[in-house]
């Protein structure tokens, strides 16, 4: 085997594409969104997830065409062919800029997370920089080192979270839903607005996975999508109404990791309490998924657009830009908020719902298709790598049987 051959892996299946949206779905909605949308919503938010379903389908069938379109190539490199090298460039900078921002802005949720309710003495610049050194690992090893992770902390993130749901049964109070649509569905439709700006504009990150999934498991990459859309929509509206059933609106609003402290509520017999930090173990394992494919589809995209070989050069550099970045942009938690419920629905939903869309409406309309091999040298090589290594398995095989017929042939003379 290759020395390289683990760090030049570039084949998903779309099983794992699937489990890899979900957690970065999950990364947003697990603690910080249902606080979010019942601010809005109130006691309808529930029903402001189950509405936000359709469309998180449909911003992805959006990627999905233009994956027909252009199977082997990104968002940033298909832009090129079709506005033209230096337009697609300056669009693919955009994009630059926002996995930068998203990054940040993710990597700054797990301090402000830890730093409430877990390391309340623990600065947060040390939270950042040991948390970004998993990350840097974690997408220099890459995507399919990342898929495999994603797999494991799928099934004990729904592990965990079945147990915690189970567990809270015995605290429901459905007066808290009263009264019911009060004013029709008007608000639980405004209530989808934060939902729009995460996570349903960041899966643009996909783009720059799509290429990457096994050519001949490709058709099932739409069902295995349209599942994960499924169980994540049951999901977040599962969680959003056992939050109105088990706190109420007054509580859930207030508290800015809602999930995290409805745990603390769990109380079977004096003996099964303060699971909180099961709920805290999901979340981080969430954002972890969602900050390693931000970072992943950062470098991606920068190396794409310089035209550099490999992304793996890039990847320390902008750990040191991340980390002081993502203390610099927000205050405090409420301007957190501030920041989330107002700009970034609508930066996001520009970068991750309009411009995609612009560009599938401008490729249908000019009949543009490209099947050319976009990928970056070092995905090629690793490609390469691993038909080499099984064609050696096979020839090795074919080697060790032709040797055992003449030995038998012996024994029988």
């Amino acid at each position: 085997m290759s020395k390289t051959a683990g760090l030049n892996n570039s084949l998903i299946t779309p099983g794992q594409s699937a489990k890899m949206v979900f957690m970065f779905a999950m990364g947003s909605s697990t603690l910080i969104l249902p606080t979010a949308v019942t601010v809005i919503a109130k006691q309808d938010s529930w029903v402001s997830m189950l509405l936000a379903g359709p469309i998180n389908y449909f911003v992805l069938m959006i990627y999905l065409a233009l994956a027909e379109r252009f199977p082997n190539m990104s968002l940033a490199q298909y832009a090129q062919k079709l506005l033209g090298v230096w337009a697609g460039k300056l669009l693919s900078i955009t994009y630059i800029v926002f996995f930068l921002i998203l990054s940040s802005l993710v990597l700054r949720n797990i301090s402000d997370f830890l730093g409430l309710s877990v390391l309340p003495q623990t600065p947060a610049w040390f939270i950042n920089s040991t948390f970004m050194l998993v990350v840097v690992y974690g997408v220099y090893l890459g995507i399919e080192t990342i898929a495999r992770t994603g797999e494991i902390l799928f099934t004990w993130g729904m592990l965990i979270i079945i147990v915690i749901l189970v567990s809270l049964t015995n605290q429901f109070n459905f007066h808290n839903f009263e009264p019911i649509l009060y004013k029709g569905l008007l608000r639980p439709i405004k209530g989808v607005y934060p939902i729009l700006g995460f996570p349903i504009a960041e899966f643009v990150f996909f783009t720059s996975i799509l290429p990457l999934v096994q050519k001949q498991n490709k058709r099932k990459l739409r069902k295995a999508l349209k599942l994960s859309m499924i169980v994540l929509t049951t999901s977040s509206t599962i969680l959003t109404f056992y939050l109105i059933a088990v706190m109420g609106v007054s509580e859930v609003t207030r508290s800015p990791f809602s999930v995290y402290d409805m745990a603390k509520y769990i109380n079977i017999e004096e003996i099964l309490v303060r699971v909180e930090i099961l709920v805290a173990m999901v979340w981080i394992g969430t954002v972890f998924m969602k900050l390693v494919l931000c970072v992943y589809a950062l470098t991606v995209t920068t190396a794409q657009v310089v035209g550099l070989h490999t992304y793996r050069p890039l990847v320390l550099p902008y750990a040191f830009v991340i980390v002081p970045l993502s203390i610099l942009l927000y205050r405090n938690i409420a301007h957190t908020k501030e920041v989330a419920m107002g700009v970034w629905t609508l930066y996001s939903s520009l970068q991750g719902i309009i411009i995609p869309l612009l560009l599938l409406l401008i490729a249908v309309i000019t009949g543009k298709r490209d099947s050319t091999d976009g990928k970056l040298v070092s995905d090629q090589q690793g490609q390469v790598e691993k038909q080499t290594e099984s064609k050696q398995q096979e020839s090795s095989k074919s080697a060790t049987g032709a040797q055992s017929e003449p030995q038998a042939d012996e024994a029988d003379g």
